[in-house]
């Protein structure tokens, strides 16, 4: 995996005011910590964080160039954490953290399904993916953009384990070997389905019947002053 260059610049003010006025200005406010090293404050274009994170993998490693600061050919960064806006989704903050290309490390990676399943395209069954994203340990410029899932002649019954998964050089997977990956079940009946939906419904009405008559026999506590003032939200931070 090849590194992507980012320009950043160095962040001198902190809190949310100056975090509300550089996204105001483009920018995402952001920190890049790591190996031993102290946290550095930064500042990213908003525009050019886009381009990084729509045009590489969920893994990418990056070229964080940090005005100041003298690059190391054996150190990347990667991002390790975005908080966003919850409407529009935009970027609020970004989290980076510095790696060693040179020492292995745990990442999560997308399982991907390959191939045609006779059970699935003959039998009416379904490819029921117990598990989607797959952790892994290599190094840092070895990692996989994605692992395949062959499921050519699965039939119904038929499952794939984390054993089955193609062995790659340099990469181990961490989930143990018999945890399965993902199964052909039989297809389920108009009947059967009408039946599970029924008991669903069922079991929800019991259950809320019940919290009605628990509510009912319970007296309402109040709360002392000081537990009220214990109660209130903390105010959230901005990440920077």
């Amino acid at each position: 995996m090849e590194l992507v260059q980012l320009k950043v610049d160095a962040r001198e003010e902190t809190g949310k005011g100056p975090a509300r006025r550089a996204r105001a200005n483009g920018f995402i406010p952001s920190v890049v910590y790591g190996l031993k090293r102290d946290t550095l404050h930064l500042s990213v274009d908003s525009g050019a964080f886009s381009r990084l994170v729509v045009g590489s993998a969920a893994n990418v490693l990056i070229d964080l160039e940090v005005p100041g600061q003298e690059k190391e050919a054996s150190v990347a960064a990667m991002i390790k954490d975005v908080q966003r806006d919850p409407v529009t989704r935009q970027p609020m903050s970004i989290d980076f953290q510095w790696i060693s290309l040179t020492e292995q490390i745990e990442v999560e990676v997308a399982l991907e399904i390959t191939g045609i399943a006779p059970g699935v395209e003959e039998d009416g069954g379904v490819a029921q993916q117990q598990l989607h994203t797959i952790a892994l340990t290599c190094l840092p410029t070895a990692i996989p953009e994605s692992i395949a899932i062959d499921i050519s002649g699965m039939t119904i019954g038929d499952a794939r384990f984390v054993s089955d998964l193609p062995e790659i050089e340099g990469v181990d997977y961490v989930p143990e070997a018999d945890e399965v990956v993902l199964t052909i079940a039989a297809p389920i009946s108009e009947e059967d389905l009408e039946t599970q939906v029924d008991d669903e419904l069922l079991d929800s009405l019991v259950d809320l019947e019940v919290g009605e008559e628990v509510a009912e026999g319970e007296e309402a506590e109040v709360l002392a002053p000081e537990d009220e003032e214990a109660a209130e939200p903390a105010e959230e931070g901005d990440g920077s």
